[in-house]
C-alpha cells in the first residue's frame, strides 16, 4: 500500500520548483551575483544576500551524507516503518533532507551515491527521493 500524504503547501518562494517536479525535475535555485546554489528555495542568497536568483536543474546526483532507519512510524497510516530518512548532498552542492528508497537490508552507508527518482502525490506534483546508483561517489 502506498499512503497518500499530505500536500505540502506551495508560495511564491516554491512555485517554480514545485513546478518543476511534475515534469521530473529537480531544480536548485541559484544566485545571479555570485553564482551560489541554495536548497529549499527561498527570497534571498544565504551567502551574498543578493535577490537576483533563478531556478537550474540539477544533476540529481549526489552522497549520503547522513542518515537514519525508521523502525517505528510516527503515523503508520502514512509511512510504513522501516523506513530511510537522509541528509543527501547534492553534487551542486546544497544539501536536501529527503527519503532513501530501493535499497538493501545493511546497504546503505554515508559518501554512498545517490540518484533522484520521484514518489507521485495527488495532484500530479512529485517529491524527489534517492535511491542508491553503482557509482563511486564523487569527491566533496
Amino acid at each position: 500500500m502506498t499512503p497518500q500524504l499530505p500536500l505540502p503547501a506551495v508560495n511564491s518562494d516554491t512555485e517554480g520548483w514545485w513546478e518543476g517536479t511534475r515534469h521530473g525535475r529537480l531544480l536548485l535555485q541559484r544566485c545571479r551575483r555570485c553564482g551560489e546554489f541554495q536548497h529549499y528555495p527561498r527570497p534571498f542568497c544565504l551567502k551574498c544576500h543578493g535577490l537576483d536568483l533563478d531556478f537550474e536543474e540539477s544533476s540529481g546526483r549526489g552522497v549520503i551524507h547522513s542518515f537514519s532507519m525508521v523502525h517505528r512510524s510516527p503515523d503508520p497510516d502514512l509511512f510504513d516503518a522501516p523506513y530511510v530518512v537522509a541528509l543527501v548532498r547534492l553534487e551542486e552542492g546544497p544539501i536536501m533532507f529527503t527519503s532513501i528508497v530501493d535499497y538493501q537490508p545493511g546497504e546503505l552507508q554515508c559518501e554512498q551515491s545517490v540518484e533522484v527518482t520521484w514518489r507521485p502525490l495527488s495532484d500530479g506534483r512529485q517529491l524527489p527521493v534517492f535511491r542508491p546508483t553503482k557509482e563511486v561517489s564523487y569527491e566533496l
